[in-house]
């Protein structure tokens, strides 16, 4: 079937308006180019619409039963492209983006209210899971963009980088090194210590620095989430080594950050996406003000 928007729009004008001269000029057409459509639409379906008079124009029983059908199919045409046009101008539009735990207490939520106040129309989901769910659930279709880190190169995940922050000692207020400037990895080998999952990327960092200075390392604790290393740190329980931003979540509950030199250590903190896979008006525009925002600060 070969019908078009054109003879839907010409036949439902000689519908309303009775007359093809009349429909014509309401299209901005010439009289035989309507014609000439409503000739080509009956020969397509296979049966008149138009009973044809002297002066007038009025719908067989088949054109009335057409009639409300081929308005229904341009206002839905027209939803449609309404829809596509204020996703395009960001006058709607739904963005689900996922960061890890501290990252989503942390650097998402500022910037993310930023883009609000710009775009208040689009809304934005933002799903705080543990490191290691992030590259699956992106593979999984389940959120459009994510802010992480990318322990090691995947071909189905383009990360463009957005921040780099250092790896802290992270030990309760009134422990021996708090009050330190520094602490050197090597000094670690008599703490107890709180890590992060083995499937975290985090760990990967950790454990290859450690095992260099600290041949017969073995964490005391394993745990899913910082925020529960944090609290644990808190209750008298451990030191952590955990990324510079968790600082912010740890001066709370009277922990604090110590630096770890020798070597000092810096991970990648990236924006994350499903490489050739383009995203919504929405989730480009999360992603450009992220970028834009991180680069102001640098």
């Amino acid at each position: 079937m070969n019908i078009t928007l054109r003879q839907l729009r010409a036949f439902i004008a000689v519908a309303e308006l009775g007359q093809f001269n009349i429909a014509a000029r309401n299209l901005h057409l010439t009289q035989s180019a309507v014609s000439i459509l409503i000739r080509d639409l009956e020969r397509e379906i296979g049966v008149r619409l138009f009973d044809r008079h002297t002066r007038m124009v009025s719908l067989t029983l088949v054109g009335q039963e057409f009639l409300p059908q081929a308005r229904k199919i341009l206002k839905d045409l027209e939803l449609a492209v309404g829809d596509v046009r204020d996703n395009a101008t960001l006058k709607r539009g739904q963005v689900t983006i996922a960061a890890a735990i501290v990252l989503a207490a942390t650097v998402v939520p500022p910037i993310i209210a930023r883009f609000l106040s710009k775009y208040p129309e689009i809304s934005v989901n933002i799903r705080d899971m543990p490191e290691e769910q992030i590259t699956p659930a992106l593979k999984r279709h389940e959120v459009d963009i994510a802010i992480g880190t990318l322990s090691e190169e995947d071909p189905e995940i383009a990360a463009t980088r957005l921040l780099s922050d250092k790896l802290m000692l992270v030990c309760r207020e009134n422990h021996r090194f708090a009050k330190r400037k520094s602490v050197r990895w090597a000094e670690l080998k008599d703490e107890t210590l709180i890590t992060l999952a083995a499937s975290n990327p985090l760990r990967n960092i950790v454990e290859h620095n450690l095992m260099r200075v600290v041949p017969n390392y073995r964490p005391t604790y394993e745990v899913r989430f910082s925020t529960t290393a944090i609290s644990m740190i808190a209750a008298g329980m451990g030191v952590s080594i955990l990324p510079e931003n968790s600082g912010q979540l740890a001066s709370a509950v009277g922990v604090t950050t110590v630096d770890l030199i020798d070597p000092v250590v810096m991970r990648d903190v990236s924006l994350l996406q499903r490489r050739h896979h383009s995203l919504s008006p929405a989730a480009e525009h999360l992603k450009a003000a992220f970028i834009a925002s991180v680069a102001k600060q640098t």
